[in-house]
């Protein structure tokens, strides 16, 4: 007779399966691609580099960040750089995004979302190191 063991494996233990799987995926994208910054949006969702986050639509990506540090907070001077996607695919708001960061000279490399302004057509880069 067969000796069977069943392990009970946590929805943690699955969900992080699922958090590598998509990152190893965005790394092989990364490199396919040729970009700088990681793609940090985990989703299992996602199948393609072709799908698409917002509307079909063109816009601009806006990423606020810091040029140079004063004595004090009220003594920073804020920057920003923005580029215009074709669309709202992934691959675009990856091109657009790195585009962005690579102009800001920051090391925050890490593309952890986007926010979509008021206006319907800015999205704020929200970013990591």
């Amino acid at each position: 007779m067969l000796d069977m063991k069943f392990e009970d494996v946590s929805q943690e233990t699955l969900d992080d399966e699922i958090m590598f799987e998509t990152m190893d995926y965005f790394s092989v994208l990364k490199n396919d691609l040729g970009m700088d910054s990681i793609w940090d949006l985990p989703d299992a969702t996602i199948t393609s580099v072709d799908t698409m986050i917002f509307e079909d639509k063109q816009y601009k990506v806006k990423y606020k960040f810091i040029e140079s540090m004063g004595a004090t907070m009220d003594d920073v001077k804020w920057a920003e750089v923005t580029s215009i996607t074709t669309s709202s695919s992934i691959k675009d708001l990856w091109f657009a995004a790195n585009s962005c960061i690579k102009r800001s000279g920051t090391h925050h490399n890490y593309i952890e979302g986007f926010e979509l302004s008021e206006d319907g057509f800015t999205l704020n880069l929200i970013t990591g190191s």
